[in-house]
């Protein structure tokens, strides 16, 4: 079954571009027309009777009759009232929608459930989406760091930042098809042909961390285009590579004092003896050492999902008694375990390019190596030796053109949807610090903003805090905002049975 728009809607689409950004010369008019196609599901998909999509667009929005195509993955679940459609972004940039879709729609309400479609998706270039990145060369995950005393930071981040320049520079010229069309614009006016090629007069869009940054163009380029939108966990609105990566250490560093506030106040304390303690040595494991920078972020990397709370305050508490207390081998091999408890999987290393060119797309600015230096050696200086590793965005966009793609319009502008937006703020937010929302709310007229306390990054649906998930529901079924900003109490995650 193929679905396909009609061409003022495509000539719009075009248009728009030039419009918002300044930065793109559009087509006066264009007869391309994104087509919807229907196609069979592979058998693992889920839920059972999910249908599957691909949306046909242009490869570049600027030049869309150009003759160059990609196609974005969808699927849809239908709701018995078929009211609508709602859909989401996770974030990243890089974040797979459709991987996690079925997740995501266990999670929503009934009543969302059997009102509005569900519509789950990946971005161009994630996931099942095109144009894909390949054939690229890791990149250097982290500057090369001592173990122990003091750290040379300009010559560590000057060094860091002509490696990752290099592998990111050999990346995009890897993909001269697809690196270069992944800008946030782009994605909008995907999600614009989606919307139109399903039938759907208005969305109700979900946009979780980068995926508010979505949600703020798609709002800017399409505002009639919303029926209802939750922002959530949310990117500054005029980010910026160094604002992205200055203050990511004071962030860094309120996760953790808002975790303690509502754990135990202790674990703040603990926490910053045990970093200095291992300034000065490292844990010895049968699989080799442990320093301040593993424990400190494996730790640090959690305090942004509170279900790991309790694995948290274990490994600081065991840590404590390790490097403070007692100091047996036991109370080592204890504060060993409770570490590989946190411990990240090894991520993907495509998703860091995606990553990089997503965002590099946006923010025009490239810090240079001696002021990445500087923030790492502040966050430092601030917070704690670990705290300087806070900086890493810094150099995200070393060795790429700073206008290869129209950014993401930053005028200061308000924005009035016919509906405003309910915007969830987390106190404590490790990746996206409470002012961040605090100043994407400002930039919508008549928006209400609630406040979760706690560290928690994405917060509706992913806690149990009834104070945060009831308004914001009731905010999607029957537009209704809460009648003021609200700031709602710690509410702890269930822990799964042993």
């Amino acid at each position: 079954m193929r679905l396909r728009l009609p061409a003022t809607v495509a000539a719009t689409l075009g248009l728009l571009a030039a419009s918002l950004t300044g930065l793109a010369v559009a087509p006066a008019a264009s007869a391309f027309e994104p087509s919807l196609t229907f196609i069979e599901c592979p058998a693992d998909a889920e839920p059972a009777g999910v249908e599957c999509a691909e949306l046909t667009v242009p490869l570049d929005w600027q030049t869309p009759d150009d003759g160059r195509t990609t196609t974005i993955a969808l699927r849809v679940i239908r709701s018995p009232r078929g009211a609508g459609g709602f859909t989401f972004n996770p974030g990243g940039p890089g974040g797979e929608g459709i991987s996690i879709g079925d997740l995501i729609y266990d999670q929503l309400p009934r009543l969302m459930r059997q009102r509005y479609d569900f519509v789950m998706w990946d971005p161009r270039g994630v996931g099942l989406s095109g144009p894909q990145i390949t054939g690229c060369d890791p990149k250097p995950a982290s500057p090369d760091l001592p173990a122990t005393g003091p750290v040379d930071w300009e010559s560590a981040w000057a060094e860091f930042a002509v490696e990752t320049g290099d592998a990111i520079a050999d990346c995009f010229a890897k993909n001269p098809d697809s690196a270069p069309y992944l800008g946030t614009w782009q994605v909008v006016r995907d999600l614009e042909a989606m919307r139109e090629a399903l039938g759907y007069p208005r969305w109700n869009y979900w946009g979780m961390s980068y995926g508010t940054r979505i949600g703020y163009t798609y709002a800017k380029t399409f505002p009639n285009s919303l029926r209802t939108m939750i922002v959530d966990g949310s990117l500054w609105p005029q980010e910026s590579v160094y604002r992205l990566a200055s203050q990511q250490p004071a962030g860094w560093n309120t996760a953790l004092q808002v975790y303690a506030s509502v754990v135990d106040r202790a674990q703040a304390r603990k926490f910053g003896q045990i970093m200095e303690v291992l300034d000065d040595t490292v844990i010895q494991t049968p699989d080799g050492d442990l320093s301040r920078w593993d424990i400190g972020l494996s730790i640090i990397g959690r305090l942004g999902v509170q279900s790991f709370y309790p694995q948290i305050r274990e490994a600081i508490d065991q840590l404590y008694d390790a490097l403070v207390g007692e100091q047996t081998p036991r109370s080592r091999a204890r504060a060993t375990a409770a570490i590989e408890a946190l411990e990240d999987p090894e991520p993907d290393p495509s998703q860091d390019y995606v990553f990089s060119f997503i965002n590099c797309a946006d923010l025009h600015d490239r810090p240079s190596p001696q002021t990445a230096a500087r923030i790492a050696a502040n966050g430092a200086r601030d917070y704690g030796t670990v705290f300087g590793l806070a900086a890493i965005n810094s150099v995200n966009c070393q060795g790429l053109p700073a206008d290869y793609s129209p950014g993401v319009p930053r005028d200061l502008s308000t924005i009035s949807l016919r509906n405003p937006p309910v915007v969830v703020l987390s106190l404590g937010d490790k990746n996206t610090p409470w002012v961040w929302g605090r100043s994407m709310a400002n930039q919508y007229a008549g928006s209400r903003t609630i406040t979760y306390n706690s560290s928690q990054h994405v917060t509706y649906l992913e806690t149990p805090s009834r104070c945060v998930n009831d308004p914001v529901t009731r905010y999607v079924l029957f537009r209704e905002l809460p009648r003021n900003n609200t700031f709602c109490g710690y509410a702890p995650s269930p822990q799964p049975e042993p």
